[in-house]
């Protein structure tokens, strides 16, 4: 009866032990995992789980849509929101993000071909580059999108009007909310005021209007300074970094040149995109077409940059994302059907290719969120 009962307590023991080892590998696991959301051209984006310790992945979900090329995660529970670059199919399309794939409807945007959207006040607002316009879609409690309650036309001075990125600026001081907007085809940077009315949120151009860049630049891909004092813009067909101080002034935003910084010293005319590291101190710019890769700066106090190193990448680097713990970029290498994976040294602002990448032959990525899980 003794080794009987002795054999039942050690038999509790390991059981409790088996559980403890099972939950803080659990938890391990998930310290150590990132989720990808990654769009592109082709017929679906994808979720992936991505484990950094054994740098292997897996594909758990899809999301349908036709060319989805930019991507966001809204709300809780997450929502995926998404455009699709179809020409006269173009539009805006959205899932609840689980594994029963629950559709937030689609709405046509008339052949906008919209390739860029934020989310601000429960609204999506994308930019519109194959009509030069911005769209406001107003989404329900549950986050369904309804049809869209403001469309702002841009005229084509200068060249054809091509939007290419709408991006949520609250200003330090006031805490008025402007939403700036990207012309690459006329080389202009519009500003707007983000009101809200009776009817919902509403976009008011600023008296600024516009800010006019060097003819040609093509302003493509902007990112602010964690203070909002800075904004880095980068111009897709100079290969340039314009680098503007910002203020405001009686509801205008008021930017003015400090710096210009060369992203694509080639000049292949491909910029694409370009982010700051979580602590603000290294600011990373891609660059397509010539001497594919990834140009990196360190911020300086005054807000001007020092270029320190180019990192050379696989064929086409477009979109990139950095890990919100800043230990990994994820390149997506559109022409090679990628995403390519490096490791960042933190305090050097390099990075590291860890020769590790994820396959897509259905899609090619251009464009992808990183998050913790």
């Amino acid at each position: 009866m003794k080794s009987r009962w002795i054999i039942i307590m050690l038999g509790a023991a390991l059981a409790v032990a088996a559980i403890v080892f099972f939950v803080s590998r659990r938890n391990m696991n998930a310290e150590d995992q990132y989720t990808l959301y990654i769009g592109g051209y082709g017929k679906a984006a994808v979720k992936c789980v991505f484990n950094a310790k054994s740098m292997e992945y897996i594909i758990s979900q899809d999301f349908k849509a036709r060319n989805p090329s930019y991507l966001l995660t809204a709300n809780s529970p997450n929502r995926v929101y998404g455009v699709s670059e179809s020409g006269s199919r173009s539009g805006v399309w959205g899932y609840m993000d689980s594994s029963l794939e629950e559709s937030l409807g689609e709405v046509k945007d008339g052949g906008a071909d919209a390739c860029y959207l934020t989310f601000f006040d429960n609204h999506l607002l994308t930019a519109g580059y194959g009509r030069g316009c911005i769209g406001v879609y107003p989404l329900d409690t549950a986050g369904k999108i309804l049809p869209a309650s403001q469309i702002v036309n841009f005229p084509s001075v200068g060249g054809v009007s091509r939007l290419h990125m709408v991006k949520v600026l609250t200003a330090p001081q006031t805490g008025n909310n402007y939403l700036l907007v990207t012309d690459k085809g006329c080389d202009r940077i519009y500003s707007f005021q983000i009101t809200e009315t009776e009817k919902g949120l509403r976009l008011k151009q600023c008296d600024s209007a516009f800010f006019s860049v060097p003819k040609g630049y093509g302003p493509r891909h902007m990112e602010f300074s964690k203070n909002g004092k800075y904004m880095y813009l980068l111009c897709e067909t100079s290969g340039m970094i314009l680098v503007y101080s910002v203020t405001e002034k009686d509801g205008n935003i008021i930017l003015h040149q400090i710096q210009e910084a060369v992203s694509d010293k080639k000049k292949a005319g491909a910029s694409a995109d370009i982010h700051l590291s979580p602590d603000g101190k290294f600011l990373y710019s891609s660059n397509r077409r010539g001497k594919d890769g990834i140009a990196i700066f360190r911020t300086e106090e005054d807000g001007t940059l020092t270029r320190i190193a180019y990192q050379v990448t696989l064929q086409w680097p477009r979109s990139f994302a950095i890990s919100p713990d800043g230990d990994f970029m994820f390149v997506c290498c559109q022409k090679y059907k990628a995403v390519q994976i490096f490791r960042i040294d933190k305090s050097s602002g390099f990075l590291s290719n860890t020769g590790k990448m994820m396959m897509f032959p259905d899609l090619e990525p251009s464009c992808i969120l990183a998050i913790n899980n």
